[in-house]
């Protein structure tokens, strides 16, 4: 009977969307009267313009026709019609990005994007819920609150000043839901009546309360004649009006309008935009550096855009998991504002919390005046650190602008890529700003010819950048772009420098077409200017950076920085990832990752990393809820409890994540209720933990079967066949690792194959896996040098680990070239540095 229900099983969606009663739904189709809510705060920006610019210095932005976005969406506050999508109109067909069809390729992209999220809003439609008031939440008699199963991970969309659409349920006699008018003829057929009988209230968001899972609701005008609802999300439309709206503004900025390439050398980077260099690079870097634990790759980099030598290009710093990308970021903006007293920098991330981060680096070294936190109005208070608080700008109980000439004074604006728009809005881009110079000095001097208008903002930096849409991207861009028409001259053009990391996570969108989900971080790494220079990650071998040569020369600058050293992980956790990712090139640097060794559960070479078989066969919860699997769960919580007894670290250093959100539901329910009882244990979706980092960690990957593999790769989801979440779950570990899954389905994966050949190698398996032979084929019989050095350590004697103490690069102490290359390489150096001593 139980392979009977299998078979069928296999045979139906397991995603199919949850069953709704017909009734219920022909209630959202009936027609209604629509009630509007007041919409919620939000910043004036005609008058915040007029406040500097009054109404006769600024034009209206003509930089968009009409016909170029009259199929965006309408304002999020135009409550009168439902959000259309941008239509791709003549983008149909375009399936290639160039130039000359850049706005057409984004058109059609972000259409899909449009019906993607409307779908999605779609799939989180809530029937036959209540709504209550909660006087904590809201105390106002229009405030009401609405729990929304998911909100708590973000799996939907919404921000304050949302539309949610309500539907007030009535009931007949029986108790069952009605709609439409209840007078009918002899006939018993509805009479039509001038004013519908049933009420949809276009509620407005006023606040968001992710723990508890709730919306504090605006809702004017309603009726108590039920309070059950059927409730429609919205598309957030004026996030994607924006993003519309700055693709266009690429666009123009790579056509005839503009006289300058600085667009086109931004986006199109062509080897005659780079700079070729005819010496070799100094062997001392000589910066006064703000944080004095920069490494030589961080130096370098930071050094390299400084010096602007590598021409009019993107300068992209490629950062693997636990390198310091934030660092290095954080390092090149004080630098600059410390050698050009007139630089005026945005700082932007995708993310609210990786922009938060830059903030709390930044502010440890400039004035409160210098550095301003940009946030939009919907963002709610409790969701700001206190340490970053003091940088925001608050206005009327809301996030706000600051006074334009507060904001011309901050030497760093730090805000995420979208909320960039704000500033656009606003009319301070550097375009707005220097029509508003010439204006200006044609009033005061009419008689003389204007300057030339130098530009605000000289630099654009965005930490994360892998993890943010093009046309995200452009947002930023198009804000610090240089006057398209007798602007300044190319040496006074803004910087532009990405950092990030392509093999983990990218862009969180709803389509899943590649023109979305690839960024401009991972788009410009894979053009030849990058991608085919001699220096790339890419072009290395044996897991060795090798040095610029004199027989390389002349060569282009490279516009990039490969940072190498890892400050996070286990030589032991890194030895995949850095394999399969990073051409072998990651140097273990972290201290204290030892740790957990005395742990009784590790196998084989006592190395922090161990693959725990588990066949129990994974459920479904009904309606097509998501994927658990029980027996996961507790063996999870089982390892947990095993490392607390014998304490070998805190709760609050373990994390627990799964890539199905169903089984994290689980896994929360398990380890908070008796026998366990760890309520502080970080238990997550695997998304939720990028950019994180964990003492121990413990991926689930709860997937048993292989029948539903190819729904799970269909649907984006799940952690097999998804290489940057494989890359993302395995990087998050400082000090143990332990995976919990089928090495049976799990070796149908050639990433998860060659883990499960290392752990097999090294005899780091609880539980029986698939024969070393099988594991073996393709990347998984590649032995990375992490591993190799690992084992030479193991077998070393007193006087090797003693020499090995002296030299930091090294696992091991070998005679092969890597070491005599580096070892020469630190020779030079300190001759170097003894030099410019007897020089001084």
């Amino acid at each position: 009977m139980a392979d009977i229900d299998n078979d069928r099983l296999g045979k139906l969606d397991v995603y199919a969307r949850t069953f709704i009663p017909q009734s219920l739904r022909e209630v959202n189709r009936a027609p209604a009267n629509i009630f509007p809510s007041e919409p919620a705060p939000w910043v004036d920006f005609a008058r915040y313009v007029q406040t500097f610019a009054g109404s006769d210095f600024l034009t209206s932005d003509t930089t968009l026709r009409p016909e170029d976005y009259s199929d965006a969406t309408p304002d999020k506050h135009n409550q009168s019609q439902t959000p259309p999508t941008p239509s791709d109109g003549a983008g149909q067909g375009i399936s290639l990005l160039t130039k000359q069809y850049y706005h057409r390729y984004f058109q059609g992209a972000l259409k899909h994007e449009g019906a993607a999220l409307q779908q999605e809003c779609d799939d989180h439609a809530l029937f036959r819920v209540p709504l209550f008031q909660d006087g904590n939440m809201d105390p106002r008699p229009s405030m009401f609150t609405l729990h929304v199963p998911g909100l708590r991970e973000q799996s939907l969309r919404i921000e304050v000043g949302d539309i949610v659409q309500l539907r007030q349920l009535r009931f007949d006699l029986r108790g069952d839901v009605t709609h439409g008018s209840l007078i009918t003829n002899n006939d018993g057929k509805q009479i039509v009546t001038p004013r519908h009988a049933d009420y949809q209230y276009n509620s407005v968001v006023w606040g968001i309360d992710r723990l508890r899972e709730c919306l504090a609701l605006r809702v004017d005008g309603l009726a108590p004649r039920s309070m059950l609802f059927n409730v429609q999300f919205t598309v957030q439309a004026e996030r994607l009006r924006a993003t519309y709206m700055a693709v266009r503004k690429g666009q123009r900025g790579l056509g005839a309008i503009s006289s300058n390439s600085w667009m086109r050398s931004m986006l199109f980077p062509e080897p005659s935009d780079g700079y070729y260099q005819k010496t070799l690079n100094k062997a001392f870097i000589d910066l006064d550096l703000y944080d004095q634990l920069l490494n030589y790759e961080q130096s370098k980099a930071v050094n390299t855009v400084l010096n602007e030598t590598y021409g009019t290009v993107p300068f992209i710093i490629s950062g693997p998991p636990g390198t310091g990308k934030t660092k290095t970021i954080v390092e090149l903006a004080l630098q600059l504002l410390g050698k050009h007293e007139t630089s005026h920098l945005l700082i932007c991330a995708p993310s609210d919390s990786a922009a938060d981060t830059l903030v709390q680096r930044l502010s440890k070294h400039l004035k409160l005046s210098d550095l301003r936190r940009i946030n939009a109005p919907s963002r709610s208070f409790p969701e700001v650190p206190d340490t970053v608080l003091p940088y925001c700008y608050v206005d009327d109980g809301m996030f706000s602008l600051p006074s334009f000439a507060e904001l011309m004074k901050c030497k760093a604006v730090v805000t995420t890529c979208r909320d960039v728009q704000m500033l656009v809005r606003a009319r301070l881009s550097n375009r707005n700003l220097c029509e508003l110079q010439c204006k200006l000095h044609s009033v005061i001097h009419p008689d003389t010819s204007p300057a030339r208008a130098r530009l605000h903002w000289t630099g654009l930096l965005i930490d994360e950048a892998a993890q943010a849409t093009e046309p995200e991207v452009l947002l930023p861009l198009s804000f610090v772009t240089p006057p398209w028409t007798s602007g300044p001259d190319e040496s006074q053009w803004p910087l532009f420098v990405m950092a990030g990391d392509q093999h983990q996570l990218g862009p969180r969108t709803a389509s899943k077409q590649p023109s979305m989900q690839t960024s401009l971080f991972e788009r410009l790494l894979d053009r030849p200017f990058y991608c085919y220079h001699p220096l790339a990650r890419s072009k290395q071998s044996g897991g060795v950076m090798r040095p610029l040569t004199q027989d390389m020369l002349p060569i282009l600058r490279p516009a990039f920085a490969n940072l190498i050293r890892n400050y996070r992980s286990h030589p032991a956790i890194l030895a995949t990832p850095s394999s399969l990712f990073y051409n072998d090139t990651l140097e273990p640097e972290a201290t204290d990752t030892d740790s957990l060794l005395s742990w009784s559960g590790w196998k084989g070479q006592g190395w922090p990393v161990l693959f725990s078989r588990n066949e129990s066969p994974d459920e479904v919860e009904q309606d097509g809820g998501g994927w658990y699997n029980i027996r996961e769960a507790m063996i999870a919580c089982q390892y947990v409890q095993s490392f607390l007894q014998h304490a070998l670290l805190q709760p609050r250093d373990v994390c627990i994540m799964s890539p199905f959100r169903a089984q994290v539901r689980v896994l929360r329910k398990m380890a908070r209720e008796a026998p366990f009882t760890m309520p502080a244990v970080n238990i997550g979706p695997l998304e939720a933990f990028q950019g994180l980092e964990s003492k121990l960690v413990i991926i689930c990957t709860t997937r048993t079967r292989d029948r539903f593999l190819n729904q799970d790769v269909a649907k984006g989801l799940g952690v097999i066949h998804e290489r940057k979440r494989f890359n993302v779950a395995l990087t998050r570990a400082m000090s143990g690792l332990i995976v919990i899954g089928n090495s049976d389905v799990l070796v149908k994966d050639e990433n998860w194959r060659a883990f499960l050949a290392f752990c097999q190698r090294n005899g780091l398996c609880d539980g029986l896996t698939p024969p070393l032979g099988e594991l073996e084929m393709g990347n998984g019989g590649l032995v990375s040098r992490l591993e190799r050095q690992l084992l030479h350590r193991e077998g070393m004697d007193e006087n090797d680990l003693h020499a090995l103490s002296n030299g930091v690069r090294t696992l091991g102490v070998t005679d092969d070239d890597e070491h005599q290359l580096w070892e020469s390489g630190i020779a030079f150096e300190k001759f170097v540095r003894e030099s410019e001593e007897v020089g001084r």
